[in-house]
């Protein structure tokens, strides 16, 4: 079989099987790519011809299915690699950029391949909707960048993009092709993985690059294509951003950060009182810092006591306890201390996707992607299966604001009354604890991770 290559950056390699049984069906014999007024689409097994996709346009879908689907699917993502992690490493994914590519892996699969993926993805919605879907939340993203400007030195820019890389010769059917150019803006690039898989192992690692900022370098390893690779999708998110209200660097002191096993670590902290959606409960401390806008914000979270254990405390964090906090964010008057940090992560996610019962899509002789290119499970030479996902992220937060990249949250103050001056609660995120950046108006998580150690030592 093939593999898919994700990039994320998201990478997902589909390669050509080779199947020890004896192929399922006449390797000669290459079903005909169905006709445009024909079929597309089976969601839950009931067609859906054309004209019904046709229709549908990315305002007429409830977001609202989709987005809890995806939070679901992050915080389940997040727990399983925080299990399998070394403890002592901070840790960094993007969420919408795994779920966008998947997304254009799902519309190829069939049969049980398409049934696992939906559950593990927690895919809610049928086809159309849930690529319509996808793409209205792209575009919501993209008005994000709109945002008017207070001066030269603030900005906001947030990119995702999508790009699949196909085999010179490899046929794909036209309907799928025209399906994730459509709602993922997809387009194809064709290169010759048989004769140089690493020259375009090379200039796919370019693009990404490019369309990180020089953020996420090397997101294929060398050896991570080979002469049977027929596709790799690649999703990239570029984030940049000012806060709303930047913090001083006259503010910024060397302070005390506790680590996990009690040692401490110098790192340095920004401050800056002011008021700020927070949450102040009997197990969570949080707060909201939103970037330039308002509608996208740094949401942090930590244990309320500093002598909670934070790894129970992190192991009760799903998704429901997630909506529960952000819901409960007030406006109040926040003394808050905050370290600047950079970090980066890097992963092979096979695995997890199998642990969350994506399994058929990983087996050459059970992946069924007929959706994709027309041709069954087994068919030696044909038939693909995905070899690998590679998903690469990179932050850096300081006094002005945040760049994040990955190559897979604003809670808006509400507005109320002048307030009463009255003391300020003081937040101090000097022991580990988990942020996220949550765009708000569609309550995605882009970027979600946890936080041990500052120095990255």
């Amino acid at each position: 079989m093939y593999r898919l290559l994700f990039l994320v950056v998201f990478a997902l390699i589909l390669v050509a099987c080779q199947p020890a049984q004896e192929p399922a069906t006449d390797p000669d014999e290459v079903p005909e790519a169905v006709e445009p007024d024909e079929v597309m689409i089976e969601p839950n097994g009931e067609p859906q011809p054309e004209e019904v996709i046709d229709e549908m346009e990315p305002h007429d879908t409830d977001p609202a299915p989709l987005s809890v689907g995806n939070r679901d699917f992050a915080l389940a993502a997040f727990q399983r690699l925080i299990a399998s992690d070394d403890a002592d490493d901070n840790l960094l994914i993007s969420p919408h950029s795994i779920l966008s590519a998947l997304a254009m892996v799902y519309a190829g699969a069939e049969g049980e391949t398409r049934t696992q993926m939906r559950e593990a993805l927690r895919f809610a919605l049928d086809e159309p909707a849930l690529h319509v879907s996808f793409q209205a939340l792209d575009e919501a993203l993209a008005e994000r960048a709109q945002v008017e400007r207070e001066d030269d030195a603030s900005g906001f820019e947030l990119s995702v993009v999508n790009r699949l890389w196909g085999h010179y010769d490899y046929e794909f059917l036209p309907e799928y092709l025209e399906l994730v150019e459509r709602h993922y803006g997809a387009g194809i690039e064709r290169v010759d993985f048989e004769s140089d898989p690493n020259a375009a192992r090379l200039q796919i690692n370019a693009w990404v690059e490019e369309q990180t900022r020089e953020r996420i370098k090397d997101l294929l390893p060398s050896g991570s294509l080979n002469e049977d690779t027929r596709m790799v999708l690649v999703n990239a998110i570029y984030f940049l951003a000012s806060w709303q209200d930047a913090f001083e660097q006259e503010q910024t002191r060397v302070e005390t950060f506790q680590r996990l096993d009690g040692s401490s670590v110098d790192a340095r902290f920004m401050h800056r009182s002011d008021r700020y959606p927070a949450h102040v409960g009997t197990d969570t401390l949080a707060v909201s810092i939103p970037y330039l806008g308002r509608e996208v914000s740094l949401l942090a979270l930590m244990p309320a006591s500093d002598v909670d254990d934070f790894e129970a405390w992190l192991a009760a964090l799903n998704r429901e306890r997630f909506d529960e906090i952000v819901s409960g964010l007030d406006g109040q008057r926040v003394a808050l201390a905050f370290p600047r940090f950079t970090s980066d992560s890097g992963f092979r996610l096979a695995r997890l996707l199998r642990q969350m019962g994506m399994v058929d899509a990983f087996s050459p002789t059970e992946a069924n992607f007929e959706r994709m290119t027309g041709v069954g499970p087994g068919v030696m030479g044909r038939s693909l299966y995905v070899d690998e996902v590679f998903h690469k992220t990179f932050i850096e937060i300081d006094e002005a604001g945040t760049e994040a990249a990955a190559a897979t949250a604003v809670v808006m103050m509400r507005l109320t009354a002048m307030p009463v001056e009255d003391e300020p609660i003081t937040l101090r995120f000097d022991r580990p604890f988990v942020y996220a950046i949550y765009d708000h108006p569609t309550d995605t998580i882009l970027f979600l991770g946890r936080l041990l150690d500052p120095s990255g030592d």
